[in-house]
Parts: structure tokens; C-alpha cells; sequence
């Protein structure tokens, strides 16, 4: 009957309870320990990788389109039968001015492509691609 008084006063005497460690803490070391073991690098470079994955893909788009001949400031296109004005083509976004409503339009450049876009093409010159059967250069025994 005296062990567990003497017990109790040896851990009052030594304070071993406040040596001890958390035990919240300790689980938290042991997932840490867990998930990054020997193959952990390998888990946070995946992590990492889906997280910037999609910033790369935009950032890749927009140099694209930006360094593209296919699209520069101020062309007329047509944007699903609505007439806009290109006004800036950045490497995120671009942004168009709509004709017909006055409004500004900002579309992320990996929308583009799901955007019915059609571009004008200028006459070659001021002269028609093909020439007409009264012009002097029409040879009709060709066809």
C-alpha cells in the first residue's frame, strides 16, 4: 500500500509529466515520418507538379497566340457572328471590344479555342484570286 504514495510522490518530485511529449504532436510527427519516408520527395514533386501544371499550360497558350501570326491588335474578327475588335492579346488573357453591345470581353487564352473566331482575309493586292473569263490573262482551253 505504501508503492503507489511513493509512486505518485516520486512523479510529483521529478515532474516526468511535463518531460513527456504531446501526444498530438507526436501523431503529427508519425503521418510526417509516414508520407515522407523514403519515397517522399517523389509524393511532393507530384503534388507540386499538379499544381503548377495548369499555370504552365496557360502560360505556354498564351505565347502562342501572343508570338502567333494568326491574331494581332486592332483586327476585325468575328466572334460567333458578333463583330469585335482585338485590343490587347496578352499572355493570359485577350481581350476584345464588342461592336455591337460597346462592351469589353476578357477571355483566358485557353478558352480561345472553344470560341467560334473567324478573321477576315484582305484581297491579295486589291485583285481577286481567280481571274474572270473576259480578263485578257484568262486562258480557257486550260480547264
Amino acid at each position: 500500500m505504501n508503492f503507489p504514495t511513493n509512486l505518485i510522490s516520486l512523479l510529483s518530485n521529478t515532474n516526468l509529466t511535463g518531460q513527456l511529449p504531446d501526444p498530438q504532436s507526436e501523431q503529427i510527427e508519425n503521418i510526417a515520418k509516414n508520407l515522407f519516408s523514403e519515397y517522399g520527395w517523389m509524393f511532393a514533386a507530384g503534388v507540386i507538379v499538379i499544381l503548377v501544371k495548369d499555370v504552365m499550360v496557360n502560360f505556354a497558350k498564351g505565347i502562342l497566340i501572343f508570338y502567333g501570326s494568326h491574331f494581332n491588335n486592332d483586327d476585325i474578327i468575328y466572334i460567333s457572328g458578333r463583330q469585335a475588335r482585338i485590343v490587347r492579346v496578352g499572355l493570359t488573357n485577350t481581350t476584345f471590344y464588342m461592336s455591337d453591345r460597346k462592351s469589353k470581353m476578357v477571355v483566358p487564352n485557353e478558352q480561345l479555342k472553344e470560341l467560334t473566331i473567324e478573321k477576315t482575309l484582305p484581297i491579295n493586292g486589291g485583285t481577286p484570286y481567280l481571274p474572270k473569263g473576259g480578263d485578257s490573262d484568262f486562258d480557257a482551253k486550260g480547264k
